[in-house]
């Protein structure tokens, strides 16, 4: 086998790989645009350029027919793979956003390391969600040390209700709560004019009517964005980049 086959056979697999991961991160780990905004991508592209071109290309030199040492030169490249492959997924698997949670007025994108053990316990659970985020709703606490606590952790890091498992509760269950504190579209380009073109298309991409959704705030690590909701059921429709403050 010549180099170039030996190294266009090694593109093809870590290209085969490369796509699986892409899918597994875009679509189920880092439903967009999270992946970009939490600063995943980075890793992802970093993961990507070490398994797709750095592989193959050492492949490329090192490969040579009856060479002494060629088994031993492709299982070291093969094992920077691996390691550098492990080392990215368990990167990406540990920030993975593990909740949207509507807290009424806006959403939250709750990553996995923002989860304290003790309150996953405290909910009966014994381990985050791994395929993908699970859209909740949240109920406000009854008691006064745990509406302290979640007050505390609102004002000192940010949080809020959806960083507390326990306080979830079935996402339908706010349906009401969620669509009358919903607002137009229409805000939407009075927030920001300069964007209308922006909008438009991005209605048009998906064919929506812009009578037949509303919209919240959704934070997304220190980013807001407007989540797009079924005017009717209160359906995630997708999470759009428009601002949604004034």
């Amino acid at each position: 086998m010549s180099r170039f086959r030996a190294a266009l056979v090694h593109l093809a697999i870590s290209v085969s790989l490369g796509v699986a991961l892409f899918a597994m991160v875009w679509f189920v780990w880092y439903p967009a645009p999270t992946l970009v905004v939490i600063g995943g991508h980075s890793i992802f592209l970093l993961l990507i350029s070490i398994d797709v071109v750095l592989g193959p290309l050492l492949t490329l030199i090192v490969f040579k027919t009856g060479k002494r040492t060629l088994k031993f030169d492709l299982t070291v490249i093969a094992l920077l793979q691996v390691v550098a492959m492990v080392y990215g997924v368990r990167s990406l698997l540990e920030a993975r956003p593990v909740f949207i949670a509507a807290l009424g007025d806006k959403f939250q994108v709750v990553q996995a390391p923002e989860i304290a053990d003790l309150n996953l316990k405290r909910a009966g659970k014994d381990r985050l969600p791994w395929f993908g985020p699970d859209l909740v709703g949240t109920a406000q606490p009854t008691e006064k040390f745990a509406a302290e606590e979640v007050a505390a952790v609102a004002q000192l890091a940010g949080g809020g209700l959806g960083h507390f498992p326990q306080f979830h509760v079935p996402y339908s269950t706010m349906r009401e709560a969620i669509l009358a504190k919903a607002k137009p579209v229409g805000d939407l380009r009075k927030l920001s004019p300069e964007q209308a073109g922006e909008i438009d298309r991005w209605f048009a991409s998906r064919r929506l009517a812009e009578s037949s959704v509303r919209y919240q705030p959704i934070q997304i690590s220190i980013t807001d964005y407007a989540v797009i909701l079924d005017a009717k059921t209160a359906e995630v429709v997708g999470i759009a980049p428009f601002k949604p403050w004034p």
